[in-house]
């Protein structure tokens, strides 16, 4: 009978009032850090509170036994409540451990999960709250926990797009069992992610051999050797070594410039993708056949590749949100600070093929290879090209458009003339163009080693044998040949 007066009393107040005071964003209640983890205690609900006020204000003017009962019953609860919180606050946690990484399309990935009660009162719900941007990959989830107790589970999913991916940060929200307070850890724990592009066998007609310049065999020599020659200057890049800082351009121009060799045995070829979300077809993240964008990053991921296996000096220039720009070096090892820059490109909008060709310009010296990847046909870029590859003396560009008529789900085929002929206005130009359609470029399963995933065999007693798990957290990735 009392609380039923209580609670009558703070349903007569207006509930446009009781909704603003839920609203106001009131800080803490409690607050402290432990390692990799930030807590802090909430008022949830408010309605309690606020009958408790009234009941006071009943008792004071007008002290009966009902109303002492009232503001007893009332601060019990919201005491019991508290203290309740407090006890979760100090000793629950929770933890995730990357058991096993995907290094693949196709791998699986593994996390182990785990929520700990050091108190004497269970966990009625703990609610998780995965930040995590892998795709259809969450740890998030509502659990329960007795007390003195500790849960595991595992949560696990096939990698199905290449990219560099994030595992948290994610949040623990725990409640007492009235509902009136909240407590919110959050833990800044990062794993980050990293699923290399798929890659594809080439056709012959890709690979730009006819017009690399000087010697593809390497050196005979133990280190490759730069030349004493240099004809031009270009901005500072990360990466640049110091010696080569060209101090009278610097001082001049009032920023850092570098020097600029000639190659003495072996081209550079630069890898120059279109990102522009206008000119995509197809849905980024679905297979390579169906999306231009998800062919060019696997036709950039196997040019990369086969270059460097013919010694060929590999660079990457892509106009994304993010300029990612990957000086062209030789060798194998190269081959992987390549493709970990390959691997989170995608469409971005407003950023034309030809603004990407103009920064280039500051790149170039006198014996390199630019290789265009795109679907656009606007006759913008191909001036742009032109003016680069003409820039300086050795330098020559070569195209491959993607027909976008082909990858259209209502594209026709007689639209694809279109793209034939803007090849032939790139061959009057002096720019060599190849067409790719869509299919003609299928991605190699397993292209980095065999997939790992767990794989099961029952013996002839009936016990259960692991005939293969996922790969572990931390080991490395064997190199391609």
């Amino acid at each position: 009978m009392i609380m039923m007066t209580s609670f009558n009393t703070i349903s007569a107040l207006p509930k446009r009032f009781i909704s603003r005071v839920e609203r106001i964003h009131w800080p803490a209640l409690w607050h402290f850090d432990r390692p990799g983890c930030s807590v802090s205690i909430h008022l949830r609900q408010w309605p309690p509170l606020i009958a408790l006020g009234l009941v006071l204000v009943w008792y004071i003017a007008d002290p009966s036994g009902e109303a002492a009962a009232g503001v007893v019953t009332l601060g019990g609860v919201l005491l019991v409540s508290y203290l309740w919180a407090r006890a979760m606050a100090n000793n629950v946690s929770a933890s995730r451990k990357l058991r096993y990484a995907a290094f693949q399309v196709g791998d699986e990935l593994e996390e182990l999960v785990s929520l700990s009660n050091r108190s004497i009162v269970p966990v009625l719900w703990a609610e998780f709250l995965d930040r995590s941007n892998l795709p259809d990959y969450t740890v998030s989830s509502v659990r329960a926990c007795d007390s003195k107790s500790r849960i595991e589970w595992r949560a696990q999913t096939t990698c199905t797009h290449q990219g560099i991916f994030n595992l948290g940060p994610w949040e623990l929200h725990l409640g007492d069992p009235f509902g009136i307070f909240q407590i919110h850890q959050t833990y800044s724990q990062l794993n980050e992610i990293l699923v290399y592009p798929q890659m594809a066998a080439l056709p012959s007609s890709l690979l730009p051999y006819n017009r690399t310049i000087g010697d593809r065999r390497a050196l005979r020599q133990p280190l490759s050797a730069e030349t004493i020659k240099s004809f031009t200057t270009r901005p500072y890049l990360a990466g640049d070594p110091l010696h080569h800082i060209h101090w009278l351009t610097t001082a001049r121009r009032g920023e850092t410039y570098v020097k600029v060799f000639e190659p003495e045995a072996s081209s550079m070829v630069w890898l120059i993708p279109d990102f522009d979300a206008d000119v995509q077809v197809g849905q980024f993240g679905n297979n390579p056949e169906d999306s231009t964008a998800e062919t060019i990053v696997v036709l950039l991921a196997s040019l990369a590749a086969q270059l460097l296996r013919d010694q060929l000096a590999v660079g990457l220039l892509a106009g994304t949100s993010a300029e990612q720009i990957v000086l062209p070096q030789r060798g194998q090892a190269h081959l992987w600070t390549l493709l970990r820059a390959i691997a989170p490109l995608q469409p971005v909008p407003d950023r034309p093929f030809q603004q990407a060709l103009a920064q280039a310009h500051s790149l170039i010296s006198g014996r390199e290879l630019f290789i265009t990847i795109t679907p656009s046909l606007n006759p913008d870029w191909p001036d742009e090209l032109a003016r680069l590859a003409h820039s300086r003396q050795g330098s020559g560009a070569e195209a491959i458009l993607l027909d976008r008529f082909s990858f259209a789900q209502d594209g026709s085929p007689g639209r694809s003339v279109e793209t034939a002929r803007f090849s032939s206005l790139l061959s009057e130009i002096g720019i060599l163009a190849r067409i790719i359609h869509r299919g003609e470029i299928q991605p190699i399963p397993a292209a980095y080693g065999a997939l790992r995933r767990w794989e099961f065999i029952t013996g002839g007693t009936g016990r259960v044998f692991v005939r293969q798990a996922p790969r572990q957290s931390g080991a490395g990735i064997s190199q391609m040949g």
